[in-house]
């Protein structure tokens, strides 16, 4: 990987819906050079995939802490069952009493429950305590 790939990559985390073309006056090189030098860095798995971001929802910015208690240290067990779920932004191990955190989002109080209750389902789950954020400071 050379300066030119890594402009490349650069423009692209930026924008990754840029044209070739656009691309190509970024980093001086024709839209062949820059389509050929694109595709080896996805073929190389240096490019994993191009992603977008999408605006909120305003009804889904609502978040919250669980607090999941597991029968025995199975945070292994249980993390690849509880990241299926959409709700799910970011898993934590803990150490003590509380065994895992979960930050989610949710539309509301109702989908919230019943992913408490989806979560109960789990194997190895004993307990989850739901704390919703009230505020977030910043």
């Amino acid at each position: 990987m050379d300066k030119v790939d890594e402009q490349i990559i650069a423009a692209l985390k930026d924008d990754s819906r840029v044209s070739l073309a656009q691309l190509a006056r970024q980093v001086h090189k024709s839209r062949t050079a820059v389509e050929s030098r694109v595709q080896k860095l996805i073929e190389k798995g240096i490019i994993l995939g191009f992603t977008i971001n999408v605006a909120a929802d305003e009804e889904a910015q609502q978040s919250a802490f669980l607090m999941l208690t597991l029968n025995g240290s199975n945070c292994h067990l249980v993390f690849p069952k509880i990241y299926q779920f959409r709700e799910v932004v970011q898993a934590y191990s803990l150490f003590g009493d509380v065994d895992m955190m979960l930050e989610v989002k949710y539309r509301n109080f109702e989908e919230l429950m019943v992913f408490k209750d989806n979560l109960l389902k789990i194997e190895h789950v004993r307990e989850v305590v739901v704390n919703p954020v009230l505020k977030a400071w910043r």
